[in-house]
């Protein structure tokens, strides 16, 4: 038996009907609240492990090639049937999308560790502080 994660990795991995676009749109209208919520608590969170790069990299990947595909339109002007068209064809450059995510793990990482850093004290921030001085 598969569990919640494998399966729903294979859902964002097929192409999806039109039918079945149309319901997850109507689902993430829904809960985008609680998505936007979750995105912002999992961009504090430091996560390293070599599977977590390996599918960050992909998707950034799968963007450079879809943004060198539309040149110069955005996601948002395509129909339906333009975007399972693109979306079959980024599934056939699997090769080139797996060389360009490859170049990028190492950024990856690299942000990652640099969000563990704390930003460096700057005189500025010294003199305001959170508690009102008296004059």
């Amino acid at each position: 038996m598969k569990t919640y994660r494998e399966f729903n990795q294979e859902l964002e991995e097929r192409v999806e009907k039109l039918s079945t676009r149309l319901k997850r749109a109507k689902a993430m209208r829904k809960n985008k609240n609680k998505i936007k919520l979750a995105r912002a608590k999992a961009a504090k969170k430091i996560k390293i492990d070599s599977k977590t790069i390996e599918k960050r990299a992909i998707k950034q990947a799968r963007m450079i090639m879809m943004k060198k595909r539309l040149g110069g339109k955005s996601l948002s002007d395509l129909g339906m049937g333009q975007k399972i068209a693109l979306s079959k064809f980024l599934d056939s450059k699997t090769a080139k999308i797996s060389k360009i995510a490859k170049k990028l793990k190492k950024g990856i990482r690299q942000k990652e560790l640099a969000k563990k850093k704390k930003p460096p004290i700057t005189p500025d921030q010294t003199s305001d502080s959170a508690i009102p001085l008296k004059k």
